[in-house]
């Protein structure tokens, strides 16, 4: 393994646990936690075994998009974006767009 490789692989963990931290806590089923943990950084580090330098376009662009997402979403829905309030209210959200209902 190259050292570009172990950094980019553990910049993935590190932006993973960031995102985690802010909204991860209310994923459903709690099963799918370890799951999108392992699917990212694998994904992350195999693309940097591959492609070296080119796998920042996923490492970092994959969560942002899903940053942008994020915000928009709440923005639509008025939900705080930072703390998820009313959570309930993310909560069904959530769960709808699991369903397909968007």
């Amino acid at each position: 393994m190259k050292t570009v490789q172990l950094l980019y692989t553990i910049l993935a963990i590190f932006i993973w646990f960031l995102g985690y931290f802010h909204n991860g806590k209310y994923v459903r089923p709690k099963w799918k936690i370890p799951g999108k943990f392992l699917f990212y950084v694998g994904v992350s580090f195999a693309l940097s075994y591959w492609f070296l330098h080119w796998s920042l376009l996923f490492i970092i662009g994959h969560p942002l998009i899903g940053f942008i997402f994020h915000l928009q979403i709440c923005k639509k829905h008025t939900i705080n974006w930072k703390t998820c309030e009313p959570k309930q209210k993310y909560i069904e959200l959530q769960e709808k767009w699991a369903k397909g209902d968007f």
